[in-house]
């Protein structure tokens, strides 16, 4: 039985929908064809031929030009119905991934300690490499070409310190990573200019939204503690706010409790309540910040949604 990502969210028309991983669409470009075969050979390949170095990822070489990441969620693209991974060191540098339906399974059930009765490709990877003493050191994300983004493995061979270099699919790479405790790391000139994209995920038990630039979820004790959020007030909290949303009257730790008079509970809720509005008009929010109810504005939408 497959695993639901989310019970449900609403569609562009307000329609809840039952969403399981294996019916999102996602787009048969060439690019995101799956060939784990061909990545499973290479790792062999390089694991057996003699022990040269292969030079690490150009693109960024000095330690100060990374950012290490950890997979945060799986979750989807409320424009298109892709499935995305999400990476980040907090929710100030946030980078989205897109994937395709097979990988995101294989992400989400370690997400989910889900296990498989026989191991699937990802597992099958981590096995082989672990059977041969061979470590998976990182995963780099180092570049990104025609708006596909590039990756690399880096492994160890045991009782050798250099490192070998293995193109492959960021996809792949986080499935293993999050099987092998690898390190990830991004290329800290990526997460400049990432596009705003409007998403559902699930994440420690619980639900995150982003729509409009503002990145919700219920709140959590560590979040009512630190915001001063009063244990019995039911609403999202403001996890960060996009560029576009900076300075325009959220602030991250508000709590939301309402949005065009629509109660808000929960992120779901959250996502339903925007999206009975239309993109050009501004919304109305109701929030509680410091114990104090105010009354602030989300703007219109700028410019046509990312279709990804």
């Amino acid at each position: 039985m497959r695993t639901p990502l989310l019970p449900w969210h609403p569609n562009r028309a307000g329609s809840p929908f039952v969403f399981c991983l294996p019916e999102v669409p996602v787009s048969t470009s060439p690019r995101r064809v799956v060939v784990p075969g061909v990545l499973l050979a290479a790792v062999l390949l390089l694991v057996l031929a003699p022990a040269t170095a292969l030079p690490l990822s150009a693109q960024a070489t000095s330690q100060s030009e990374w950012l290490e990441v950890e997979v945060a969620t799986v979750g989807v693209d409320l424009t298109t119905g892709a499935p995305l991974a999400l990476v980040h060191e907090g929710w100030e540098e946030l980078l989205p991934i897109w994937i395709g339906t097979n990988e995101a399974e294989a992400i989400l059930r370690v997400l989910q300690n889900e296990p498989f009765i026989r191991p699937l490709t990802h597992d099958l990877m981590a096995s082989i490499l672990g059977t041969l003493e061979v470590e998976l050191a990182e995963v780099r994300i180092h570049d990104m070409r025609e708006g596909t983004y590039i990756g690399s493995l880096h492994l160890r061979e045991a009782g050798r310190d250099e490192l070998k270099e293995v193109d492959a699919r960021p996809s792949d790479g986080l499935a293993l990573a999050v099987r092998t405790g690898a390190r990830i790391r991004v290329a800290r000139r990526l997460l400049s200019g990432v596009p705003e994209v409007d998403f559902v995920s699930t994440e420690r038990q619980r639900t995150i939204a982003r729509v409009r630039s503002v990145t919700v979820a219920e709140p959590g004790s560590e979040d009512r503690s630190t915001y001063g959020i009063p244990s019995g007030a039911s609403g999202v909290v403001v996890l960060h706010l996009g560029v576009g949303m900076a300075n325009r009257g959220l602030r991250p730790g508000d709590l939301i409790t309402a949005v065009n008079g629509m109660s808000v509970g929960s992120a779901l809720d959250f996502i339903h309540a925007l999206g009975r509005v239309p993109d050009a008009s501004a919304v109305s929010v109701e929030v509680i910040r410091q114990g104090e109810v105010e009354d602030v504005q989300i703007p219109a939408r700028r410019g046509p949604g990312r279709v990804g």
